[in-house]
Parts: structure tokens; sequence; C-alpha cells
């Protein structure tokens, strides 16, 4: 084998790192002070009609990050104070301050999911190992493959148990810390069964990276990359896989179907095969207890409607369990998750997301966990952050199974009251 000076490699990994911040050298990161659903309106606006501004944390009030290229920042500032947006610029040149981001990122001597980031190969090896090791009650299969080819895959914990928990991560390339959530999870479930023993009492279908293309572009290219990796024409890539479900897709139209925009909804719905890959889970599991896709970042418990401000049926179920895995995750360190609708809470609707197509199937409890970043304000806090991250977490996933039961526990026992009642003379 020959092998390559380690002066040449040093190199090699760093024109690679330069030529990844080139692409955001002259870029500014602003802060805008947001208050009120009109204001953030004014950012979707604003976005929409420059696809190259990508705003971070739109999916929350308060202070947003804008991430804006030169070539349209003195019209951005105009906008700004034409509509009297208050604002502060956090980073002159992000193309520099991404170099010391990365840097940040290096994993420690002990390279484990829990203090680094795993790359694609590494999840996948993991979830092999698990199955493996516990073949009589975990089950791995293939459930689609990526539009550049890879497999996505599902974990099956207690298959044999017939209700049924559907958790994803990883369908927003750049939301690195929901994968490593999903698998902390999965390590919880399999090394402490004993401790969690009512979590047992589900069948876990697990799908910790959906959408691999995007997230090994954003690990090796753009840290920042959101959608997949589909080609759409010689200047934009990527459809943004939580536009492309096929609930309320076409609502999304004037906003979403801007090829170049950051959540484009692809040329169709269903139209990308990682939505066509959830899709076939969600389907074939419609009698889910509980389904929950996870994202960053926030600090937010989501559940449908996204695309519209009308209340779902069952609102009153969905916010206990919400209330319920909050109140949790409060008790554990005092970090606050708000809980409600994305119009309730967000102010901003979205179309085609994967908690409105849960719900439209018969899923009755959906819920989007946005995962509070710890204050970093940036979707990659640093790995020494992935600890307390991913505990935090699992604390509200595992109260909003707790929730879930005690929910109904509740009405089996007014059930059978009501047909005690009607059974008197």
């Amino acid at each position: 084998m020959n092998l390559i000076p380690i002066e040449i490699v040093l190199i090699l990994l760093s024109a690679v790192s330069s030529a990844v911040s080139n692409k955001y050298d002259g870029f500014k990161l602003y802060e805008v002070d947001i208050k009120s659903g009109h204001e953030v309106g004014l950012l979707v606006h604003l976005q929409s009609n420059r696809p190259g501004i990508d705003i971070w944390g739109l999916d929350q009030l308060g202070p947003k990050r804008v991430l804006v290229p030169l070539a349209v920042q003195n019209m951005t500032e105009n906008y700004f104070a034409h509509y009297r947006l208050n604002y502060t610029v956090k980073v002159e040149d992000f193309g520099k301050d991404y170099d010391a981001r990365q840097k940040m990122q290096q994993p420690s001597e002990d390279d484990t999911f829990m203090n680094s980031y795993s790359s694609y190969d590494e999840i996948n090896e993991y979830m092999m190992q698990i199955a493996a090791e516990n073949f009589e009650w975990i089950r791995i299969r293939i459930i689609g493959w990526s539009v550049e080819g890879r497999p996505i895959r599902a974990i099956t914990l207690n298959p044999k148990q017939q209700d049924t928990i559907i958790v994803d991560a990883g369908i927003h390339a750049r939301e690195w810390i929901t994968v490593s959530t999903a698998l902390y999870l999965i390590k919880k479930l399999v090394d402490d069964s004993d401790q969690y023993r009512y979590l047992h009492d589900y069948k876990w279908v697990i799908i910790p990276l959906v959408n691999p293309d995007g997230y090994i572009y954003s690990m090796t290219t753009d840290r920042y990359w959101r959608k997949n990796r589909r080609r759409i024409n010689d200047k934009c890539y990527g459809v943004d896989l939580n536009r492309n479900f096929g609930y309320s897709w076409e609502s999304g139209a004037e906003l979403y179907s801007k090829e170049c925009h950051p959540g484009f909804r692809g040329p169709a719905p269903f139209s990308e095969p990682e939505a066509r890959a959830l899709r076939s889970v969600l389907d074939s599991n419609d009698d889910a207890k509980l389904y929950i896709t996870l994202h960053s970042y926030g600090g937010y418990f989501i559940f449908p409607w996204s695309h519209d401000s009308a209340s779902v049926q069952n609102v009153a179920d969905l916010r206990q369990v919400g209330v319920g895995a909050a109140r949790a995750i409060w008790n554990y360190n005092r970090h606050e998750y708000k809980v409600g609708s994305s119009a309730e809470i967000l102010r901003y609707q979205a179309t085609g997301t994967s908690i409105d197509y849960a719900y439209s199937i018969g899923i009755e409890l959906p819920f989007a966990m946005e995962i509070a970043e710890y204050g970093y304000s940036d979707f990659q806090p640093p790995p020494n952050a992935i600890d307390q991250i991913v505990k935090e977490s699992f604390i509200g996933i595992k109260e909003m199974v707790y929730a879930m039961k005690n929910l109904s526990v509740k009405k089996l026992e007014k059930t059978t009251m009501k047909s005690r009642g009607s059974g008197r003379k």
C-alpha cells in the first residue's frame, strides 16, 4: 500500500476547507428582531423574491439570523429600513467565520455519536451492529433509495408489538443534531430496556437519516445545505423534502415553487424518492399511535395543521401530549419548549409537510420536534454540546410516549364507563 505523506494530506484538507469557505466569502449574517407574525411574513416575502438569502430559525418568533450574499446586501438593508425591521450585523464576513466554525466540529479522541457528528457510513454501521447483536427483537431494512442512489434504512424494535411509534430524523441536511438524537434514542431503547419498560409496549420504527445525499453534502461541501441533491437545472439543486409530501402540496405554489428557493417543494407531490421512502413507512403504519419527525432548531413541539390556521379535531389531545413533554424538559434543566401548530406559534404556514400528511392518513398524534440548540442560534452546536442536547431530547420523546399512553388509558376508561351506563335500565 502506498501511503500519502501527512504534509500532502494537510495541504489537501486545507484546500478543501478554503474551497468550502469561499462559498460564503463576503456574506453577512444579520440578526433581525422579529416580534409579530406580520414581520415574519416580511422575511418570508424577502426570501421568496431573493432565494439566495437564507433565513435561520424561520420556524420561531424572536431574533432571526439572516445570511445574505454580497450582491443583495444593500437591497436587504434598504428592505429592513423601509419596513422598520431592527437589525444588527452579527458577522461581517461569514466566509472567515465559517472556517472557525468548522474547526469547532473536530471530534474528540473518544469518537462516538455522543460527542461527534456521525458520517453516513458510521450511522449505517451502528444500525447494522445493533440489529445483528439483538436479532431476536430488532430488524433493519431498506425503505428506499436517495436521488444519488444511497439506501435509506429503517430500524424496527419490538416488531411483534401491535401499537407503533414512528420517528424520523435528517430530513433537512444541515440539522445534524436530529440524527444524533435518533441514534441516542435507539441506544436508550436497547441499553436501558429494563429502566423504560413502558417504552417497549410499542413497536418502534426509526429512520435516523431520511436525506443521506444532503447530509453528506452538508458534511463535505456546504455546512448549511438544507435540501436533497436533486439537479433541477444548471443553477439550482435540491428539493425541500418537508415541502414535498402530498397533502396540501399545491397550497404552497406561490411561496415554494421557485426552483432556487431554500424551501422549493419540487415539481410534483412525492417527486422525491426520499419523501416516498418515508411515505411508505407512514402508509404501512397509518394506525401508528405517535409520529415524531425531528428537526432543529428552536425548541418547539409542533402539531398540525402546518398549511392552515384551522384547528384539527383532536387539538386538545395533541396539546396535552406536547405540553407534557415540554413540562418534562423544563423540569429536567429549565429549557423552555413551546407547543402549538405552525400558524399558532410560528406565525407562518408551511405546506407539504410530513406531519400534515401523517395526520391526513389517520395518524392522530403527529409532531415535529424542533430541538432546542442550547443558545447557539445555529444548526451546528459544537460536539461538546451533543451529549446534553440528545439527553434532553430523549426526555421529551419518552414523555410524549408516557402522555400518549395515559391519554389512551383515559379514553378507554371513558368508553368503558359510557358502555356500562348505556346498559343500565
